[in-house]
């Protein structure tokens, strides 16, 4: 089945999530990092009040000073400096704010990553039928949705904030002006207040779709996580030829040990065993070879060549057999072993420890 028909039904892997991550793949979302601003702004504008309203006045007092018919045109630059300096004052802490909380949300959101990938130019990008099919897409019926949602919450909200406040409205006119200002800044203030917190809950919305909407697009087909299980762990043919030469070398160092074993036990023609023993370094003798059919013929003859006694006993030669290499034998076959070592020291002139 063509990989584009079969459903992705697999979860991603950590290799495709880091792959995806390289290319600057990540879930995140620009409502959640907007409104993050939005209310940065909004809490230092609450919170430096009184700086915002003693900047404003310097401003003012500025303007007033150069409308002035007695006022030097000569200082008219100087003022125009201090007017500079104060709007600075006002907006850049702003402006710092702003950025130090859409940096946060957005670190928050995708952790550290700097990657070029999406700098790249691709011509995927500008491919006419993949636009068409964004407007038809889940997520443009998701923006859609959520853009109209939005809009009936957000006259929701202005309704509840200002409903109960329409009876104070004919009264304004006989309010002095710093009286029509405080309530004025009050109900933009509830307004404000509302509006962030609705707009708040519509962007988590957001972020938790755009984590699903990423999840699913990084689910895998069958075929997928074999092409990446052949990619990260190597063909079968692959690695059958490494165990393969794995199990060579492991031969070839047990070969090497059957010149210094004490005795080869055999059945005689199936299996060989190679036994050793020193009491100086050794609890009890160990089996140090061991092979069957051609390998155990290939035991005896470097046996032989070596000088290494060959003794027949069956039943021992099969318990032997069952020993891994390197592994000392169990005390249940202390007596037999025992017995044919004996008779190998007697002939080599050793004593039994």
């Amino acid at each position: 089945m063509p990989e584009e028909l079969q459903e992705r039904t697999e979860q991603a892997t950590p290799r495709r999530r880091e792959k995806a991550r390289q290319k600057g793949e990540v879930p995140r979302s620009r409502e959640l990092t907007g409104i993050a601003g939005t209310w940065m702004i909004f809490l230092y504008f609450v919170f430096s009040k009184e700086f915002i309203t003693s900047a404003i006045l310097h401003i003012k007092e500025s303007f007033i000073r150069v409308k002035n018919p007695d006022f030097i045109s000569g200082a008219i630059l100087q003022s125009l400096r201090q007017e500079m300096k104060w709007f600075f004052i006002l907006f850049a802490p702003a402006g710092a704010v702003l950025v130090f909380g859409v940096l946060i949300v957005h670190f928050i959101q995708t952790g550290f990553l700097f990657t070029g990938a999406p700098l790249v130019p691709d011509l995927s990008r500008i491919d006419p039928i993949k636009g068409i099919k964004k407007y038809f897409s889940l997520n443009a019926l998701f923006e859609t949705v959520k853009g109209i949602l939005k809009i009936l919450a957000l006259g929701f909200v202005i309704y509840i904030v200002l409903k109960k406040d329409v009876n104070i409205l004919p009264l304004i006119i006989d309010m002095d002006v710093k009286t029509i200002a405080d309530i004025s800044f009050q109900k933009i203030f509830q307004l404000v207040l509302a509006c962030l917190i609705m707009l708040t809950v519509f962007a988590g919305i957001d972020f938790a779709y755009q984590r699903w909407q990423y999840e699913r697009n990084l689910r895998m087909t069958r075929q997928e996580l074999k092409e990446e299980f052949k990619e990260t762990e190597g063909s079968p043919l692959v690695r059958a030829r490494i165990r393969s030469l794995q199990r060579e070398m492991a031969r070839r160092r047990m070969m090497q040990e059957v010149p210094k074993a004490d005795v080869v036990i055999t059945n005689p023609l199936h299996i060989a065993v190679c036994i050793k023993y020193d009491p100086q370094e050794m609890n009890a003798p160990e089996v140090v070879a061991k092979g069957a059919n051609i390998l155990a013929e290939r035991i005896k003859e470097l046996a032989r060549h070596a000088g290494v006694p060959i003794y027949e006993n069956k039943p021992l030669a099969r318990a032997l057999y069952r020993i891994p290499i390197g592994q000392e034998i169990p005390e249940t076959l202390y007596k037999a072993v025992a017995t044919i070592l004996a008779a190998v020291y007697r002939i080599k002139g050793r004593q039994v420890a």
